[in-house]
């Protein structure tokens, strides 16, 4: 029996490196696939940084435009509401003007007498 045990003890201590050497090839292997993966993973998240910040620079101008287009049409806003009411102004004196013509017409055909006599001269 302690032939069998030494026997047993001597194969094992034997074996060990060479499963020891099987696993550390495949911890190897395995490791070189987490190091690509890393290396990739990297390099995307480095071009997605640079995608954000340009994005963000761009954001930021838009940001800018539109401020300045805000304030061009507050600009805008304030000339027509000053146009409308110099138009309301102008239509007012318009009507008035018109009225007065009326009167005048009026006035006029009221002097004028219904027909002429043509002279001799004329003919």
């Amino acid at each position: 029996m302690k032939r069998v045990i030494t026997w047993l003890a001597l194969l094992v201590l034997l074996t060990t490196p060479f499963l020891s050497a099987c696993e550390s090839k495949k911890l190897k292997e395995e490791n070189e696939g987490l190091r690509k993966q890393i290396e990739s993973l990297t390099q995307e998240k480095t071009q997605l940084q640079l995608q954000f910040e340009e994005s963000m620079s761009k954001g930021s101008e838009l940001i800018t435009k539109v401020d300045e287009l805000t304030k061009m049409n507050e600009g805008l806003k304030a000339k027509v509401d000053e146009l409308s009411k110099t138009n309301k102004k102008l239509k007012a004196k318009v009507d008035e003007l018109t009225k007065v013509n009326k009167i005048l017409k009026a006035k006029v055909e009221k002097k004028a007498p219904t027909k002429r006599k043509t002279s001799p001269k004329n003919k």
